[in-house]
């Protein structure tokens, strides 16, 4: 699925406002995302810098959100390429230590993993700009750190 992040990324709108999750998530890749909490006052915002107006496309399908923004196209298509490539700059192993959590309604043998230990991450995403095949810029688009978590982990605490 194409996140409206990504879409705005793509169709080379100007980013306004955009918040890395606090951790990694499983669906989009290493500073391919874009995180909005109300209660953490994060949210994403654009700007159409074109000359053009936009329409924005949003859909879901089997789970999957997709946005598309539609426009006129300005751009040259034929000899001009856009790609993004994100780096990782540098991996944290995740604290050794559990949390845990005690669970009186369980027995003292009892030990679940509730969530996988997560490693952290610095990463960078970058626009890379090739003219005829060949690459004339690239540019940092963000920086995003994702913190390392430790496993959690349920035990019991019930008495036999």
């Amino acid at each position: 699925s194409t996140t409206l992040y990504n879409a705005a990324l793509l169709s080379e709108l100007e980013i306004v406002e955009r918040y890395n999750h606090s951790m990694t998530v499983s669906y989009v890749d290493l500073a391919f995302d874009a995180a909005v909490s109300e209660s953490a006052n994060k949210d994403f915002r654009f700007k159409n810098n074109k000359d053009m107006p936009i329409l924005i496309e949003a859909f879901s399908e089997d789970r999957k959100i997709t946005f598309r923004i539609w426009g006129h196209e300005t751009r040259d298509t034929k000899n001009r390429k856009v790609k993004f490539e994100n780096k990782v700059l540098k991996e944290i192993n995740p604290p050794s230590k559990e949390k845990v959590t005690q669970d009186p309604t369980k027995p003292a043998t009892y030990r679940k993993v509730t969530q996988e230990a997560k490693k952290g991450y610095y990463a960078e995403l970058y626009k890379v700009v090739y003219e005829n095949g060949k690459e004339i810029s690239r540019e940092r688009i963000n920086k995003s750190y994702y913190n390392a978590e430790p496993a959690h982990v349920t035990v019991g605490t019930k008495k036999s």
